[in-house]
């Protein structure tokens, strides 16, 4: 395991997966634009970096964890960013969920330099990444892979190399759809049996021990009994990701349909002032357009 290893961009998902790093046992170097956002981190054993520059030039791995394309890569390839900052042998890890047309500009640019690159999205929300069981999808070359899997193992076990740069962010967003239309499946299915006047556990029951069954499902003792909506993955996330699914499917003359739906619920979300909390969220349109709320309960403990 390298012992130099520093981290951009510690919101939301980056702040965990970072305190997982630094937990196992490296030297992290961290920064954000918010200082606030390094503050504990800082507290529990990592440097504060100064800069972008003063971050790379203290790591033989750089991680980074951004919002979209556009900030990827500003960061990467703006002069003074990443890649002009990083010194030769160098590897570069973006775990960001961003199109497959930004990994792809980043590699050469990177290897021009002589550095390193991997794009290595994940899945498993905040609460994944608190408990270390992301699942990560890596792309780019194998043998770079090897040498910092023993970094990434410590963000989460599931260390998948799915090909070239580029095949990571096409994985992440075939799951994520798949996951959004899972949820909002189980959603418009709960929220009729609700109104039929059915308990949602006892919904909740029957479809996990059926062949409905899904990891969806427990987000109605988790987030829908209890209306907690807090993020989580957020709407705006999930509506980025639907957006990178069906531009991919547009080059490739894909036909998709459940994915437009899936969409329109994450737009209706997003129109309501919902963007920033958790997809979750998003029974709350299904119950609008059915012209029922259902009632608030505890959660099972």
């Amino acid at each position: 395991m390298a012992v130099f290893v520093g981290f951009i961009g510690v919101g939301n998902m980056g702040n965990p997966m970072a305190g997982n790093v630094l937990k196992s046992g490296v030297s992290l170097t961290v920064y954000d634009k918010s200082p606030r956002a390094m503050a504990n981190l800082v507290q529990a054993g990592a440097k504060q970096g100064a800069s972008v520059r003063d971050v790379v030039e203290q790591s033989e791995i750089v991680l980074t964890c951004l919002p979209a394309s556009p900030d990827v890569e500003a960061l990467y390839l703006e002069p003074g960013g990443l890649i002009d900052s990083a010194k030769p042998g160098t590897v570069l890890i973006d775990l960001s969920s961003v199109l497959p047309s930004t990994p792809r500009k980043l590699e050469p640019a990177a290897k021009k330099r002589g550095v390193h690159f991997l794009e290595s999205p994940v899945s498993g929300g905040v609460a994944g990444a608190r408990a270390a069981t992301l699942a990560l999808m890596v792309g780019g070359d194998a043998d770079i892979l090897k040498r910092v899997e023993p970094v990434l193992k410590a963000i989460g076990p599931n260390v998948f190399h799915v090909g070239p740069v580029g095949a990571g962010n096409i994985v992440k967003a075939i799951n994520n759809m798949m996951a959004c239309v899972n949820s909002l499946a189980m959603m418009e299915g709960l929220v009729l049996g609700v109104k039929a006047g059915l308990d949602p556990m006892t919904i909740y029951d029957v479809v996990k021990a059926s062949s409905g069954g899904s990891k969806a499902l427990e987000r109605i003792p988790k987030a829908i009994v209890p209306r907690d909506f807090e993020p989580g993955f957020k709407v705006q996330l999930m509506n980025k990701d639907l957006e990178t699914f069906t531009a991919i499917a547009k080059e490739l003359h894909v036909p998709v349909s459940f994915a437009n739906v899936a969409q329109r619920y994450e737009q209706a979300a997003l129109a309501a002032g919902l963007g920033e909390k958790d997809t979750s969220v998003a029974v709350t349109i299904v119950e609008k357009l059915a012209a029922f709320e259902m009632p608030k309960g505890a959660a099972p403990k």
